[in-house]
């Protein structure tokens, strides 16, 4: 049930239009569609992506778990990083599908009258006019909540989240970083990101922006312990016992090329560990 603690900020969020002149309480309950079952739905999809492509490679799945920041999957290693990048690139790419079908859904209600794409403001009157203008702006509020989603998760190199280990496994299998450094480099990166995402939530909190900037500075401190977690493990030389780049399939890095660091001794074994999939994923 704490999966929907960002529907029940939101949801306060949204009580203020219920008082203004006019009011809108319609509002509420497009709040209410919005950050439960759309984004319950969404979420659910994402973490298939995930567990899906960890089936097929081989791996296990344990099962899909919600809390307050989305979702993630419970997925066992697949045999290769390179198996392990797919699974991280197929929750996201989830998105693109279903973005899709809330873009037909938005066009083919408004698409003859306020144009093909839809507008990332809510316009209350439209939102309060009819049932075709209710599902108007919920499905253009859907269809960029799955392109926040794609971005956030692809492009934001910040471990533990999707991008965060497409980034680790790219400096390992592009840039042949050893995997110790790859999870420095990971750990630094993210913290300096999440450390902007703490300090652009505070900023708008105090700008009276509204309930999800709040979520995002939650998401943001998340980040941050995990990647100081990250940076001290690495650091420490105990990679070895870390979640994700300690796993025991995966002290041994092997490439497509079919080079394997097999030449380790006693306290380097951590620079073998390469990042398994243990999705932690979307925020809105």
């Amino acid at each position: 049930y704490s999966f929907f603690l960002l529907l029940l900020v939101e949801f306060v969020y949204a009580l203020r239009y219920t008082t203004t002149t006019p009011s809108y309480p319609i509002f509420t309950l497009f709040v209410v569609i919005l950050y439960g079952p759309v984004l319950l739905f969404t979420i659910l999809v994402h973490e298939f992506g995930h567990a899906l492509t960890t089936k097929k490679l081989g791996g296990s799945v344990g099962g899909i778990v919600l809390w307050p920041l989305g979702g993630f999957a419970l997925c066992g290693p697949t045999e290769a990083l390179s198996g392990d990048l797919k699974v991280a690139l197929m929750g996201p790419l989830m998105h693109i599908p279903m973005g899709f079908v809330w873009w037909i859904i938005y066009a083919g209600i408004a698409g003859s009258t306020h144009g093909y794409w839809p507008s990332m403001t809510i316009y209350l009157d439209v939102l309060s006019n009819s049932a075709a203008g209710f599902f108007e702006i919920l499905s253009a509020q859907a269809l960029y909540l799955n392109i926040l989603l794609l971005c956030f998760n692809l492009f934001l190199p910040a471990y533990p989240l999707d991008g965060g280990r497409i980034y680790a496994s790219t400096l390992i299998l592009l840039f042949k970083l050893p995997p110790i450094k790859a999870a420095k480099v990971t750990a630094i990166t993210a913290m300096l990101l999440s450390a902007g995402m703490i300090l652009y939530s505070i900023i708008s909190i105090f700008a009276d922006s509204s309930g999800s900037e709040l979520l995002l500075g939650i998401v943001g401190i998340f980040v941050f312990y995990q990647s100081h977690e990250l940076w001290v493990a690495a650091r420490t030389g105990a990679l070895g016992n870390h979640p994700i780049f300690g796993r025991e399939c995966y002290r041994t890095t092997t490439t497509t090329g079919g080079s394997s660091s097999g030449n380790n001794e006693g306290g380097d074994e951590q620079d073998t560990a390469v990042p398994a999939q243990s999705d932690e994923a979307a925020m809105a």
